[in-house]
């Protein structure tokens, strides 16, 4: 298998490209943190893990 270096053109585009995905990323995370945030205002819980994860319990090889 053959490969191509890229130009130093394509290198600029291509991390252009991923800074703006990664600002994207960030950008919606931060939204979905704010629709989560505003969703579990109304429900309270003493539970640190969220969902109810600590009361599900993984499989054991049992059950499995």
């Amino acid at each position: 298998m053959s490969y191509q270096r890229l130009t130093p053109q394509e290198i600029e585009d291509l991390r252009a490209e991923m800074r703006a995905a990664g600002q994207w990323m960030k950008d919606e995370m931060a939204r979905r943190r704010r629709e989560r945030g505003e969703a579990t205002e109304t429900k309270t819980s003493d539970s640190p893990m969220p969902n109810g994860e600590a009361s599900d319990p993984a499989p054991s090889d049992d059950q499995v």
